[in-house]
């Protein structure tokens, strides 16, 4: 599957998923011209073109991944990771230990 960046569109052969992630999407690759069709059913003797119906112009997709990069608020953040709940709990029942002594 190919990997695109989220921003330029460009396709990404190795992106460096230390400095962003990847998710799942599609891509446009065309699009169809809007036509005609002969409606099944609807062709008789006495209209022998039968009854025509419009179909729109469609996009042709297919999937991809994108390459999203972590911003500099992002990174941010990821530094600032709360603390566990087990780490929450040694440092309380560390607090409460030196409290008795």
């Amino acid at each position: 599957m190919k990997i695109y960046d989220e921003i330029t569109r460009e396709e990404i052969t190795d992106p460096d998923l230390t400095a962003g992630y990847v998710y799942d999407g599609y891509i446009v690759t065309g699009r169809t011209e809007e036509h005609y069709e002969v409606m099944d059913g609807t062709v008789t003797a006495s209209r022998p073109d039968g009854l025509r119906r419009r179909v729109p112009a469609q996009d042709i997709t297919e999937p991809c991944l994108w390459y999203h990069k972590y911003t500099e608020e992002e990174l941010a953040a990821q530094q600032n990771v709360p603390p566990t709940w087990g780490e929450l709990e040694a440092a309380y029942n560390e607090g409460v230990a030196s409290v008795g002594q």
